[in-house]
């Protein structure tokens, strides 16, 4: 059976100018006089479609840098030891009995707090948002934060060393809230487990 191929969209820019050319041209017939009008009509229809053209180039190369980096990002926690191997912990995790992660060294769980707390300095720096990261990364952060053992060896008992993780997972859960998404261990929380003093100075840390 033959393939059909899928109809390209039309670039906007093409069409822009198509239109102002053939509304020139209806002006043109209907006021053979107005010369200055056809060249004015002309030069602003040329104007506009290499605007438009130079925005959407813009876009789209935005959208392949963002996307590109994402990919590094994603790669930078594949290739790392340290991280799959934390995240091999975090995912076989017993949340009934909540045993203390003695394979995983205090340094360990550091260092794939850290990663993620790059993530909160780039997101107010406007850099990234959640949306672009939520997909990929959403799972492997709440896998950490609301673990039990990072929280009893970490994130609970030195609250003041991680003002970051704070602050995004406020961010990520309202995220995931607004958009109706998962929360992998919602009752674990950081609000949920540590006085609601100590969480709001936290979170107010500069």
């Amino acid at each position: 059976m033959k393939k059909i191929k899928p109809r390209k969209k039309p670039n906007l820019a093409i069409l822009l100018f198509v239109g102002l050319a053939t509304m020139t041209i209806i002006i043109f017939i209907i006021d053979r006089d107005s010369s200055v009008k056809l060249t004015e009509i002309f030069a602003l229809a040329t104007g506009i479609s290499g605007i438009i053209s130079f925005l959407i180039e813009m876009v789209r190369g935005k959208k392949l840098a963002e996307a590109e980096f994402i990919v590094n990002l994603n790669q930078m926690f594949t290739t790392n030891d340290q991280y799959r191997k934390a995240y091999t912990y975090f995912e076989e995790y017993d949340f009934e009995n909540k045993p203390n992660i003695e394979c995983l060294t205090n340094a360990e769980i550091s260092n794939y707090l850290t990663f993620f707390e790059t993530f909160y300095l780039l997101i107010v720096r406007n850099i990234i948002d959640i949306s672009m990261i939520d997909d990929l990364f959403g799972y492997r952060f709440f896998l950490a934060v609301h673990n039990p053992c990072v929280q009893a060896r970490k994130l609970v008992k030195s609250p003041e060393n991680f003002p970051n993780i704070y602050k995004l997972e406020k961010l990520w859960l309202n995220y995931r809230k607004k958009h109706k998404l998962p929360i992998y261990h919602e009752e674990r929380s950081l609000e949920n487990c540590v006085p609601q003093e100590i969480y709001e100075r936290v979170l107010q840390k500069r």
